[in-house]
């Protein structure tokens, strides 16, 4: 089977060849077209050249290729946007513009290495359909912070998380970020979120409880405090 489609992203117009068959795949890609295989019910064939699959052939809409293209032409997929700020994936060329702060912890800094960034993206995003998202602000291009999910419980609650950069605080742009990410999850998942805030951190909370968030309790021998917010919001 061989399926082949033509998506524009950002004006320009990239075939994309969908099959079943390795051989196919190989020679697609040899040729500088974006692949997406076609998983074969009996496993008879290795399919593992392309990065991306199908189970079936109905379930490649423009909406998923269109993902695919970016994924694979370092075209960061837009989440979200307002008039004045854009939630999109990272791409490794953000990282020479992330702030390194004195609070950041080991996974903060993979968002200032290139190689760490690049690694990120294949397998958080590529896997995951979620992560931290780069905060940017439309009239300049200037990256402000991250927004994003962070993690899926086993109860199926999704964490918010968000960082805004030290000379971009208290301009209301975390709070912006935040009901971004939210009118995403709506949209896309519709699940109750959570957030785990430091005991202390007074601005966080305030921000929480202003989106909806409510307070459910102490954790991590109280050093850090959980809020919720609960589907329909």
């Amino acid at each position: 089977m061989v399926q082949e489609q033509d998506v524009m992203v950002e004006n320009t117009w990239y075939r994309v060849v969908i099959s079943d068959e390795a051989e196919t795949l190989l020679a697609a890609k040899a040729a500088g077209r974006v692949i997406v295989a076609c998983l074969r019910k009996d496993g008879t064939e290795d399919l593992s050249i392309a990065r991306y699959g199908v189970e079936d052939v109905e379930l490649a809409d423009k909406r998923y290729l269109e993902r695919v293209i970016r994924r694979e032409k370092n075209l960061p997929w837009i989440i979200w946007e307002t008039k004045e700020l854009l939630l999109r994936e990272f791409t490794k060329e953000d990282s020479i513009y992330v702030l390194p702060e004195p609070e950041d912890k080991g996974p903060d800094q993979i968002f200032y290495d290139s190689e760490k960034l690049s690694a990120y993206i294949r397998s958080q995003y590529g896997f995951f359909e979620y992560g931290l998202w780069a905060v940017v602000r439309k009239e300049d291009g200037r990256l402000l912070g991250k927004a994003g999910l962070t993690d899926c419980s086993q109860e199926g609650h999704m964490e918010l998380a968000y960082h805004i950069f030290a000379p971009y605080r208290r301009r209301g742009y975390g709070e912006k970020a935040c009901r971004m990410v939210l009118s995403y999850v709506k949209q896309e998942y519709d699940c109750p979120l959570y957030a785990l805030i430091e005991a202390g951190n007074k601005i966080s909370a305030g921000l929480l409880r202003k989106l909806g968030f409510h307070f459910m309790g102490q954790e991590c021998n109280g050093s850090r405090h959980r809020y919720c917010l609960f589907a329909p919001y």
